[in-house]
Formats: C-alpha cells, sequence, structure tokens
C-alpha cells in the first residue's frame, strides 16, 4: 500500500474532461446494491460499505477512479461523505490510490480482505460438509488457508447435506456453500450460482456402490438413501433405476453399520468416507457405464455457491483462490505432510 498520509489529501473534486462515464465503471452489478440517490441519512459508513463493493468488482487495477462528484451523486451524499469513507478505505489498507494530475486519481491496487471487511463487516462464512474424510479435511484446510493469505476473516460452518448447506445459503446464514458440481447442478435454482469450481478429486475421489457380500439376495433389493445427500440420492436412482428395490432412509454415517448388520443391501457413497470406516466383508464396484457417463467427474469436483444478489462480489474474492495451490495443499494433508487446520 502507498504512503497514508499522501493519499489523505485526495482532492475534493479529480474531474477531468475526459473522464469515463460513471455508469461504465460499475457496469454489470445489480444497481439497487449502490444507487442510493433516493436514500436519506447517508453515514460514512454506509458510504464506504458501498464504495467497498464497487472496488471488489472492477476490473484489473490500475484503474481510473469516477471523479468524487460522481461517486458522490451516484451514492446520495454529499461530497464530504464520500471523500471521508474513501480516505478510511485508503487508512486501513483496503485501497491504494495514486493522483496523476488532471489524468485524474486511479486505484492501483487493493486488499480483498479488507475491502470484504468494510463491506460487509463480518467474516466470510462458509458452509462445509462434514469432516468425515481426509479429503474434505484437505479442502477446508486448502481453502481457508487459500482465503486467509488474501487477507479474509474467514468462518467455516460443517453442516450435513448438500441441500442444508444450500439452504444456510439461501438463510443469509453464510456466504458460499460447498458441495459437488453435481449437486450445484441440480440444486441450484435462479436465486443461486456457482461462483467457483475446483479440478477433478478435489471434493471426492469418486462414487462406488458398496453391498454387503454375505447378505442373502433373493428378498428384495435394500438400498439405502441419505435424504439430505442429493449427489447420493440422485446417483442411486440413477443407478438403480428400473430395478426391483426397496430405498431405506439413512444418514451417511449408518451405511456400514446397516451392511455391517444385514438390514441393508447395498449404498452408493463415496470411496474416501467408505474408507474411513470401512469393515470387512463389505464389498464394491464401480457405478454402472450409464450412471457414469451421465455424471462425468462432476461428481468429484468442488463448487462454491452463492446467492445470485452477491455473486459478482463472492467472484471476486474467490478470484484469489489458486486451483493450482488447493490440489498441492490437499496432497500434502492426504498424505500426512500438513497437518489440517481450520
Amino acid at each position: 500500500m502507498g504512503d497514508a498520509g499522501r493519499l489523505q489529501r485526495l482532492p475534493r473534486d479529480l474531474t477531468h474532461p475526459r473522464e469515463a462515464p460513471f455508469g461504465a465503471w460499475a457496469l454489470g452489478y445489480p444497481q439497487q446494491v449502490f444507487d442510493s440517490r433516493e436514500r436519506t441519512g447517508r453515514t460514512t459508513e454506509h458510504v464506504g460499505a458501498e464504495l467497498a463493493r464497487r472496488l471488489l468488482i472492477i476490473p484489473e487495477t490500475p484503474i481510473r477512479l469516477p471523479t468524487m462528484r460522481d461517486l458522490a451523486r451516484a451514492h446520495g451524499t454529499s461530497l464530504a461523505t464520500v471523500h471521508a469513507a474513501m480516505n478510511r478505505l485508503i487508512e486501513s489498507g483496503a485501497i491504494d490510490v495514486e493522483t496523476r494530475g488532471r489524468l485524474g486519481a486511479f486505484l492501483t491496487s487493493r486488499s480483498p480482505g479488507r475491502l470484504w471487511a468494510a463491506a460487509e463487516g463480518s467474516p466470510l462464512v462458509i458452509s462445509f460438509p462434514l469432516a468425515s474424510s481426509p479429503r474434505y479435511e484437505a479442502l477446508a484446510t486448502a481453502l481457508k488457508r487459500q482465503l486467509t493469505q488474501a487477507g479474509l476473516d474467514v468462518f467455516l460452518i460443517f453442516v450435513r447435506g448438500s441441500r442444508q448447506r444450500l439452504q444456510a445459503v439461501r438463510d443469509k446464514r453464510c456466504h458460499l456453500a460447498v458441495m459437488s458440481s453435481f449437486a450445484a447442478g441440480e440444486l441450484c435454482g435462479p436465486g443461486e450460482l456457482v461462483v467457483l469450481e475446483l479440478p477433478h478429486h478435489s471434493y471426492n475421489t469418486g462414487h462406488r456402490v458398496f453391498y454387503a457380500g454375505s447378505n442373502e439376495t433373493s428378498h428384495r433389493l435394500r438400498v439405502i438413501v441419505d435424504p439430505h445427500s442429493a449427489d447420493q440420492q440422485l446417483l442411486t436412482a440413477l443407478e438403480f433405476e428400473g430395478q426391483d428395490a426397496e430405498f431405506i432412509p439413512a444418514m451417511g454415517a449408518q451405511i456400514t453399520h446397516l451392511l455391517e448388520k444385514g438390514q441393508a443391501d447395498a449404498a452408493v457413497w463415496t470411496v474416501d468416507e467408505m474408507e474411513v470406516r470401512r469393515p470387512r466383508g463389505i464389498l464394491d464396484r464401480a457405478l454402472r457405464p450409464r450412471t457414469r457417463a451421465a455424471i462425468g467427474d462432476r461428481d468429484t469436483r468442488a463448487a462454491l455457491v452463492c446467492r445470485a444478489d452477491m455473486a459478482l462480489v463472492l467472484r471476486s474474492v474467490t478470484a484469489t483462490i489458486d486451483r493450482t495451490a488447493v490440489t498441492e495443499v490437499q496432497t500434502h494433508v492426504i498424505a500426512g505432510r500438513i497437518v489440517p487446520e481450520y
């Protein structure tokens, strides 16, 4: 960041005769978030939060900023208030602004973490699947490490089932939900968007059909379904379509017990979670080719989902995540070279 003392003397009016239209600077962002011309009681904190959201979504720096008059007009406030709000962002280290005479003021760098703090006034909250396998622990470690390095205060909550995690996003109890790309594609409505998709095997190493080899099979096939897991529920429907099967609702953690005790015959589940507590006598097979063809590798890819009205801001925040670095951290955590920390 630049010299805060120098930047505090940012001119009140940076008008330039060839200044780009203000609307072009925030192109694509939902206007209701920022258009405050009809509002009253505009405080420095309110304006600063709105400015921080704008500064999170603009193109790569350096970029010329609107004039103070344009900002004041867009935020329905006075020059003094917008000037104070901008200088607070500068002094906090959220942005670095450089004045270039008649060319105007340029945003030369920004801190996504400090801008997020100014915009939202809270940590970035992410709902994660339960840490029921080393791979989930590795993913939580990798994502928290990447976002923390970008200056974000990150808080993870662990929620069983992709449906519940998505509902937490809808209810505004978290900003992002982690689930498979497959589940995201099936569950997300017009009000949600995927802002980031991670590589193959970032979420799990795939699903297989697990079954009890010692169970009698003369009876109707009893298949376990976890109603809270969209992946497992949808894959089970695909895998056992057309078969005479009875579906038994149960949590994923109960699968091995039900199979071992002969209370169920089969279940679709992830290799990673099954290997954590797999008892003797539980066999497995690959999904049928038509099931695998229908889903590709989408069940193995992690996706980060948010509300559509937050998508631009959260896409900018998650742009700090390096996919290659996530894979490397996961590899080290699973191999025991990095202690899981989330």
